[in-house]
């Protein structure tokens, strides 16, 4: 299933860059474009790529020093991208505050560098698939009660400290106990899948679809007092909780049964690059972060108006230019290129 979580992995980091050009560059009017972008964005890059690496760790069978390595690239990572991509920033716009609150922030990849050392106690106590995601579920509601009941807004250090664990200030994202139940489920799935037919995933689109379908549509016009996940709001998608989850798990059942379907009408050519973009994924990811965070501190310092229409072709540049410098990269410092 490598080519389905290529095409998978390649939709992503497309619909990231995008998405992270455009809150952060444009500055037009709220268009529905934009709102559809911003929409898409959330829920479609994040918990599919953490499901994603469940799945990877069950499939490839991954060792104990295999999962300790990524724990430790990906700790690496999470330092990088809170020292260069946002602390100098704003330590050069002179906001101190801030300046403390990303060097210790949690991010995608803080979170990934825990969830490679939580399988190595999984495989170590050798978990049984209805334990792991029922830990999963309970870590799930125990970080909903933390979330309301223990917030620390005021307090930078013990709030971002705390964010690794659960979702303990407006800051927080990726919190452990919030987000485990992704990779969970992706390693779980992961052993469903094993050996089933087109009809499988054909039932598995519809089915994960019209879950979804419902949840959102409950969420958002149903529920009193507003929606339970709500993906404009980070409150409600980055300090997720029972509902969001589970809302969120039917869309990446959603998306890889779609994606399998897709995988076997894309032509060899267009094969190529979401290889490559898929191998890649990382270096694109962090390269774009870069490229977007500075432009912001030349826009903002110089008052430029970004349009819809500028903000796509910024989109194209950045995207290409992530793209060139992750092969090269690669090329020369990591491996060969295919």
């Amino acid at each position: 299933m490598k080519r389905v979580k290529d095409i998978i992995k390649s939709i992503c980091i497309i619909i990231f860059v995008l998405g992270y050009v455009t809150s952060t560059l444009y500055n037009g009017n709220n268009t529905l474009f934009v709102n559809i972008i911003d929409f898409i964005s959330k829920p479609i890059v994040y918990p599919i790529l953490l499901f994603l690496i469940g799945m990877s760790i069950y499939e490839d069978n991954y060792s104990t020093k295999k999962l300790l390595k990524y724990s430790f690239y990906s700790f690496i990572i999470s330092l990088f991208i809170n020292i260069f991509c946002f602390a100098i920033i704003f330590f050069i716009q002179k906001e101190n505050t801030l300046v403390l609150e990303y060097l210790l922030k949690t991010n995608i990849f803080t979170f990934i560098s825990l969830t490679y050392l939580f399988f190595i106690l999984v495989k170590k106590l050798e978990l049984e698939n209805q334990t792991l995601w029922g830990l999963g579920l309970l870590f799930s509601i125990v970080n909903t009660v933390l979330t309301v009941k223990y917030q620390f807004n005021s307090n930078v250090v013990l709030g971002s400290l705390t964010s690794i664990i659960y979702s303990s200030a407006n800051y927080s994202s990726f919190s452990f106990l919030a987000w485990i139940i992704f990779p969970i489920t992706g390693y779980i799935y992961s052993q469903i899948i094993e050996n089933k037919k087109n009809k499988f995933y054909f039932f598995n689109l519809l089915i994960s679809l019209t879950i979804y379908i419902i949840m959102l549509c409950y969420s958002k016009y149903v529920v009193s007092g507003g929606p339970l996940i709500d993906f404009d709001n980070p409150h409600t998608f980055y300090h997720m909780n029972v509902y969001g989850g589970l809302m969120n798990i039917s869309l990446c059942v959603f998306l890889y049964s779609l994606s399998y379907f897709i995988s076997k009408k894309i032509p060899g050519k267009i094969n190529r690059h979401i290889r490559r973009w898929s191998k890649n994924i990382i270096i694109i990811y962090l390269v774009s972060i870069l490229l977007i965070n500075y432009l912001f501190l030349l826009i903002l310092n110089n008052l430029i108006e970004i349009n819809m229409i500028e903000t796509l072709l910024l989109f194209a540049l950045v995207f290409i230019i992530s793209d060139v410098l992750s092969y090269i990269i690669n090329k020369k410092f990591i491996y060969k290129q295919d």
